[in-house]
């Protein structure tokens, strides 16, 4: 596509497709769960940390965190990842991105330079997301396991999604591709960063990032994925390959950083216990589950 043009890259004509409004019903259906389950679990921790009926009271402040600090719960982690998942599938059928990415798809001629920027989108998720985004990240003593690719598939295919929501939404305005790339990437990038800053990275994902790597991820790791796989997407529109490649980068890193497990009892150290310095990431392997096996160097 010429980035000069205004050429559409979503339609709304088959949203009502029998197979789209179904798994716009099972968005409804898992968001409503997920809020259900998200209450009872609410009240079931405060009932523990409140010393209820049968439970010894919680004192967290003992165990090295500071007041009001988040203490992290796998369970409720998945519930609240579930309600956003929910929300951006939800979201893509509204905006015509499902139908775009699972049976509209846009294939442009297969030419050689198609094929070698598809190439390069998938090498530049592979290298960052696999290489090295794993260089400044520790997982704690938590294990791998099958549940950090399926939390990756889901995570992958709904935030990509969303992205291409906002697209969709300014592609309405009917400015040139390359203006309404330039919008979407602003206001993408601004809710990206907040909403890892102040939700994702608190409530959701757990701890993970050696604090002195993350100007590293982000100069060799996030601008580059987006720079090629979102010029790769204005160029040919294809929502399918541009789900891909996010799919595949968050499977890397919900892999390497060990998500847990809905069951797990693994809980994040005290922040001002959490490594800070890449020369000290091997102290990460002395966290257990929810205390350090020796005190840790601060």
């Amino acid at each position: 596509m010429d980035w000069a043009s205004d050429d559409k890259s979503f339609t709304r004509d088959r949203i009502f497709d029998p197979i789209q409004l179904s798994i716009l019903g099972s968005a409804v259906f898992f968001f409503l769960l997920c809020l259900v389950l998200q209450a009872q679990a609410r009240r079931t921790r405060a009932s523990a940390l409140s010393g209820g009926p049968s439970q010894p009271m919680v004192n967290h402040t003992e165990a090295g965190y500071d007041k009001g600090e988040h203490i992290y719960d796998a369970y409720t982690a998945w519930l609240s990842a579930g309600t956003f998942f929910s929300v951006c599938f939800a979201f893509s059928w509204a905006t015509g991105v499902l139908d775009a990415t699972f049976f509209a798809h846009n294939w442009p001629t297969s030419d050689a330079s198609f094929i070698a920027f598809t190439v390069a989108s998938f090498i530049t998720v592979v290298v960052g997301y696999w290489v090295i985004w794993p260089i400044g990240t520790v997982s704690y003593g938590r294990a791998w396991g099958w549940h950090c690719v399926l939390f990756g598939l889901i995570d992958g295919l709904a935030e990509s999604q969303l992205f291409l929501c906002i697209w969709s939404v300014v592609e309405l305005l009917g400015f040139p591709r390359y203006c309404t790339g330039l919008i979407t990437f602003l206001v993408q990038g601004g809710f990206k960063a907040n909403w890892d800053q102040k939700y994702w990275n608190i409530y959701v994902a757990p701890a993970h990032n050696i604090e002195e790597w993350n100007k590293w991820k982000i100069l060799f790791v996030h601008i580059p994925n987006v720079f090629i796989t979102f010029s790769y997407f204005i160029t040919y529109g294809n929502a399918t390959i541009y789900c891909a490649t996010q799919t595949l980068a968050l499977i890397g890193s919900t892999s390497f950083m060990c998500f847990p497990s809905p069951s797990s009892k693994y809980t994040n150290p005290p922040l001002s216990s959490q490594v800070e310095r890449f020369s000290d990431r091997a102290r990460a392997r002395g966290w257990v589950l929810d205390h350090w096996a020796e005190t840790p160097r601060v």
